[in-house]
Order: structure tokens, then C-alpha cells, then sequence
């Protein structure tokens, strides 16, 4: 076992301090995490192409520091033609390269993919700012692929100050469940209530189609049943009384009634033709 104490006064160059020294020394009063001004720092933003970018910010990891002061764009990988991904987006502390770098870790193709896991270990040390969906063929990222994990304490979070900082894990959790949750209820519901209207449009449609079947039995009944007393009536006389009627009603200048709304009053109507115009004739029936 080893103790440690410091920092002090070097006196003849007893005391030498490494940067690893004054990193443990910050980190027990600084925890991990993006810094909580701006509330946009490190964020993902979609391009609405094949690149996110990560706003402007700072964070601290481990007791070193990164600090973003421009937008910084990364590059997502093609997606897949018939599977998913999820891939990653982490600051990634660098013991070897003595450098905190972003890093999009690619995820592994599935039908229901999970997002990669977190490298913590003697050579690197990671806090996730999102996780991206990439769908199947997808040519574009758009900021609903994107699920921001900054307020995660597990996976990122953000620095409070001194001793450790504020714990959003539980938050955050339930946040993601109540909205998967709730997606889950909605796209149910929708389901079940297009399932009853296609159900109520099919017993409509074949209820019609039975009542309209009827009706036209019906009606084609009753023309049959009409045309067949009627069709003795008429003798050699009765259409030859019909003809003369039809030979009238060519040769007459006004074959045709109408009742004025107005007046009430009843009137002739025909049409004529003098050196080729054609004008209307009316003559009151009295």
C-alpha cells in the first residue's frame, strides 16, 4: 500500500510533481462532466447530413480539461443497406497521447442494435455525449437519431463543483422511460383504434352492399310487375291514340308547360327559328 500527500515545497528538489499528480489532486474536488454553461456545451447537433457537430464548451475528466471554443464537426459512417446501428460520441481521455479528444465510436450492425460500451480503464477514459441512430439506409442524421446523454451521471454528466456534482441519473432515467413508455401507449392506441375504423368500414361496406342488393332486387321487382299490367292495356286503338298524341305534340309550337313561381300563373312554352334565329315562345294558359 501507498500513501501519498501533497503538494508542498520542493527543498532540494525533493518534491517533484507530475501532471498526473496535480490531475488527482483537481479530481477530488472536481467531478467528471461537461460544464453546465453553456447548457448547449458539447452538445450533438445534426447536420441533417452524414455529420454531427458539438457546440461549443468545456469539460473535465479525471482532473484534466477540454475545451471546444468553435463548433467541432465529425464524421458518421454510411449506414447499412438491411441492418442498424447506434453509434457513439464520447470524450475520450487519452493517457498515452496525453490528450482528450472527440471520438465517434461506431456501433454493431443488428436488427435492435445497442450503442457500444464505455472504455474506462489504465489507458483511456470516456464520458458519452450521445448516441446516434443510424438506420437502415439512411442518407441523412437528423437531430430526432440523436439522444443527448450529457445529464447521465453514469455516462457523462455535469460538473457541479467541488466534491461531485449534481446526480441526473434517476431523472434522466425516468424521463427516457416515461417517453418511451408513452411512445409505446400512443403507437398502441393508434394501432388498435386504425384496426376498429378498418373493421367498421368493412362491416359498413358489406351492410351496403347487402341493402343495395335488395333494393335493387326490389325495384327491379316491382318495374317487372308494373310492365306486366300494363302491357295488355295497350290494344291496336290505345297506340293509336298514343301515336296521334306523339304526332301532335312534333307538329305543336309549344308542347310544353310551365308554372311561373312567382304569379302561379301557367304558361306554353316552345321554341321557333325565323331566317335562322332561334327565339322563345310562351302563350299564357287561361
Amino acid at each position: 500500500m501507498t500513501i501519498k500527500s501533497g503538494i508542498f515545497n520542493s527543498v532540494n528538489n525533493d518534491r517533484r510533481y507530475k501532471a498526473e499528480d496535480f490531475a488527482a489532486y483537481f479530481a477530488t474536488f472536481i467531478g467528471n462532466g461537461v460544464f453546465p454553461n453553456p447548457s448547449t456545451g458539447f452538445q450533438v447537433i445534426a447536420n441533417n447530413n452524414m455529420t454531427v457537430s458539438l457546440k461549443i464548451g468545456k469539460a473535465w475528466i479525471h482532473g484534466y480539461y477540454i475545451v471546444n471554443d468553435d463548433n467541432y464537426n465529425l464524421t458518421i459512417d454510411k449506414a447499412d443497406s438491411a441492418l442498424n446501428r447506434i453509434d457513439r460520441v464520447v470524450l475520450q481521455l487519452n493517457y498515452f497521447n496525453r490528450s482528450i479528444m472527440p471520438v465517434v465510436k461506431k456501433g454493431t450492425y443488428a436488427t435492435n442494435p445497442v450503442a457500444p460500451a464505455l472504455k474506462r480503464d489504465a489507458d483511456a477514459y470516456e464520458l458519452a455525449l450521445a448516441d446516434i441512430y443510424v438506420g437502415k439506409g439512411a442518407l441523412v442524421i437528423t437531430q430526432a437519431n440523436i439522444t443527448d446523454l450529457r445529464l447521465n451521471t453514469s455516462l457523462c454528466g455535469i460538473v457541479q463543483g467541488v466534491v461531485n456534482q449534481v446526480d441526473t441519473t434517476t431523472i434522466f432515467n425516468q424521463y427516457q422511460s416515461w417517453f418511451d413508455q408513452y411512445s409505446n401507449l400512443k403507437a398502441s392506441e393508434f394501432n388498435a383504434w386504425t384496426e376498429e375504423q378498418k373493421t367498421s368500414f368493412i362491416l359498413w361496406r358489406d351492410l351496403e352492399e347487402v341493402t343495395f342488393s335488395k333494393w335493387s332486387t326490389d325495384q327491379k321487382a316491382g318495374f317487372e310487375a308494373w310492365f306486366a299490367t300494363i302491357r295488355g292495356i295497350l290494344d291496336t286503338n290505345a297506340a293509336g291514340n298514343l301515336q296521334l298524341q306523339i304526332d301532335d305534340h312534333k307538329v305543336d309550337p309549344m308542347p310544353h308547360q310551365s308554372v311561373d313561381s312567382v304569379t302561379g300563373k301557367t304558361y306554353k312554352i316552345g321554341l321557333g327559328v325565323e331566317n335562322g334565329n332561334l327565339y322563345i315562345l310562351s302563350e299564357e294558359v287561361v
